[in-house]
């Protein structure tokens, strides 16, 4: 089997373990937001770290000025990402938010890769794309019909 496809899987495992760690400390910070911001401090310390043992102390942000502006978006998206997941889980539980989430997920990524946003190399949408989304809102159809 292909490592990256393994990969993709063990990735996909951490996204209820974020749902539910930050779901646990939201009633110490009270604040969905304040529960994004303690994680996102701590995953900032930590890859700071690892840049700075990665690079041995040297680092360079000169090449970050040929970025498009746009491209520095993903921090805010990814705040809104995990305020979001904090209240989801709380309000609909693990397993729907996530369901939820992936369904929203698969339906932008098809659509992603078939016009090529982004900057993301065209994927046309196919037969067999179309049956990943069929399966995917069946699912996400018998989460919510429990």
């Amino acid at each position: 089997m292909n490592p990256r496809l393994l990969y993709a899987v063990a990735v996909g495992l951490l996204l209820p373990v974020q749902f539910a760690l930050n779901s646990a400390l939201t009633p110490y910070t009270h604040s969905p937001v304040a529960t994004a911001a303690v994680s996102y401090s701590v995953g900032a310390l930590f890859l700071t770290l690892g840049l700075l043992i990665a690079g041995r102390g040297r680092l360079s942000f000169a090449p970050l000025r040929g970025a498009p502006v746009w491209s520095f978006l993903g921090g805010l998206v990814g705040s809104a990402y995990v305020v979001s997941s904090v209240v989801l889980t709380r309000s609909l539980g693990a397993a729907l938010a996530v369901s939820l989430v992936i369904a929203a997920q698969v339906i932008a990524s098809l659509a992603f890769d078939h016009f090529g946003v982004l900057g993301l190399p065209r994927r046309p949408f196919n037969r067999q794309r179309a049956a990943v989304l069929v399966l995917v809102l069946a699912g996400l159809g018998l989460q919510v019909l429990r």
